[in-house]
């Protein structure tokens, strides 16, 4: 008897399918960054170290319905100029917490900064944000991330004990 293991899944049903991010990363939440009110930010971990930089979903940014772009070259410093090579990544733009990645800038003028919440070599700008803005509202945790930044494998396991898990996340949500 043959059996095709398609036919035990529904595939018309995606509700069960988890994203990629989902999958492979674990999330972590800083919130009020700057003392800034809903400044929320999203740090996506993977077990190589890597991490994804994103705007949390209760972040101001996604209350507001204006026009904006996505500037990355912030105090002096353009991100879309950093490079790295080989396999140990050097030549990355070196961050700390406070390091601003980006700013968001709104067609009436008011603008804000994107810090990157840890310490770490800055690895890649998602370049696709240039081409689409709109990515960064419409799939912040996935392929609307800001950046990738690789930190040493004890900063990365500390910051993940330090930040809000996703379930903590969703309870500090509720208050």
């Amino acid at each position: 008897m043959e059996y095709n293991i398609l036919d035990s899944v529904d595939l018309t049903d995606v509700s069960n399918f988890k994203s990629f991010t989902d999958r492979y990363f674990s999330k972590r939440y800083i919130l009020n960054v700057g003392g800034k009110e809903n400044n929320d930010i999203m740090l996506m971990f993977h077990s190589n170290r890597i991490t994804l930089l994103s705007l949390a979903p209760s972040h101001f940014f996604f209350k507001k319905n204006c026009d904006y772009k996505i500037n990355f070259n912030v105090h002096n410093i353009d991100r879309l100029s950093n490079t790295v090579k080989g396999k140990g990544k050097k030549g990355g733009q070196m961050l700390n917490p406070k390091s601003v990645i980006c700013k968001i800038e709104y067609d009436d003028g008011a603008n804000f900064d994107v810090p990157c919440g840890m310490k770490g070599t800055l690895i890649e700008i998602n370049e696709e944000l240039i081409k689409d803005p709109q990515l960064l509202k419409s799939e912040p945790d996935s392929t609307g991330f800001i950046a990738i930044i690789l930190s040493s494998i004890a900063i990365s396991d500390s910051m993940k004990n330090e930040l809000l898990t996703h379930e903590e996340y969703l309870k500090s949500l509720k208050l």
